[in-house]
């Protein structure tokens, strides 16, 4: 779960980092909560009280959930084979947001950032999954 909430922090930092770049700070993360609040949330370029919480929540949940399921399927993982499978991983969720969900459902931030700029996205997801699911790890070990 902490795994989760430190890529779900980095996701967001680079979110909000696209946005800056393209004059929008928050425009990228606000288009998480179309899934809740509709499409009004693809035009909130800085903060909302409504939109920026919900796009928050959403965001920490639906990346927590990525962060449960990468750990259930490499439970035994770490170091480098964490990480190559982490990256492996965050394909398959970019398959899963972009090819299986229907629209309504997608996380909406691509709407404003350009494809390469999306694939950032998936592999800082990967990498601050790999890393924070290697360090609840080593813990683990004592």
């Amino acid at each position: 779960m902490r795994s989760g909430i430190v890529a779900a922090t980095a996701t967001a930092g680079v979110l909000i980092g696209l946005g800056l770049a393209h004059g929008a700070a928050l425009r990228p993360l606000n288009s998480i909560a179309h899934i809740l609040i509709g499409s009004r949330a693809y035009y909130m370029e800085s903060g909302d009280w409504r939109v920026t919480p919900t796009a928050i929540v959403t965001h920490v949940i639906s990346v927590a959930i990525w962060g449960i399921i990468l750990a259930f399927v490499t439970p035994r993982f770490r170091g480098a084979r964490l990480y190559a499978v982490a990256l492996a991983f965050a394909g398959f969720t970019w398959f899963f947001d972009y090819r299986l969900v229907p629209d309504r459902l997608r996380l909406g931030f691509e709407s404003g950032l350009s494809t390469a700029e999306v694939a950032i996205v998936y592999i800082v997801l990967a990498l601050a999954l790999a890393w924070g699911l290697d360090r609840e790890r080593q813990g683990d070990r004592g």
